[in-house]
């Protein structure tokens, strides 16, 4: 499994460094960005998830990034991880610059708190030999008391999904 593992995150860090580095302009705000998001994949550590998950009642409401709207706000969450506001707005623009093609094998997701976006996260699916296998990674919230429950709701719900269509569920934090 640890090799199926390490190919998950290889091919999701190219998707992801993809909307950048096949651009035929990007700014160079986006590039710094991309370079402060692979800073922060560095440390991250993976583990499979073995037991099935049941569907629980979460506090946030669960949307498929599918329009640029979706992946502003998706951008917002996830960028609110840095704190200095320069890296803030260099990884926005990065992640704004994200584009969907059919079948593409990222989904990312937005998860919404009392109607506004507060969570965020992705499920990368991968096929190898007829089977499907997936990696939930880049869960984050926005620093809210309840910061942690948001994180747990949308890990929660993102295996779970992933759960359904795929053989293998790793996470990666």
């Amino acid at each position: 499994m640890q090799v199926i593992t390490e190919q998950l995150i290889t091919l999701k860090n190219a998707w992801m460094a993809s909307h950048i580095t096949d651009a035929e302009f990007p700014t160079p705000l986006s590039v710094k960005g991309l370079e402060l998001y692979q800073l922060s994949q560095t440390d991250l550590t993976t583990h499979c998830i073995d037991t099935s998950l049941p569907a629980l009642e979460p506090s946030l409401s669960f949307y498929p990034v599918d329009c640029h709207p979706l992946t502003i706000r998706y951008s917002l969450v996830r960028a609110s991880q840095w704190e200095n506001e320069q890296e803030k707005e260099a990884v926005i623009e990065y992640l704004t610059q994200i584009m969907f093609e059919p079948n593409a094998e990222a989904t990312l997701y937005v998860g919404f708190f009392k109607g506004k976006p507060a969570a965020c996260g992705m499920i990368y699916t991968h096929a190898e030999d007829a089977e499907q296998y997936s990696l939930v990674s880049d869960v984050y919230a926005l620093p809210l008391p309840n910061q942690q429950q948001l994180i747990t709701d949308m890990e929660n719900y993102l295996i779970h999904s992933a759960q359904q269509f795929s053989q293998a569920v790793v996470i990666q934090k």
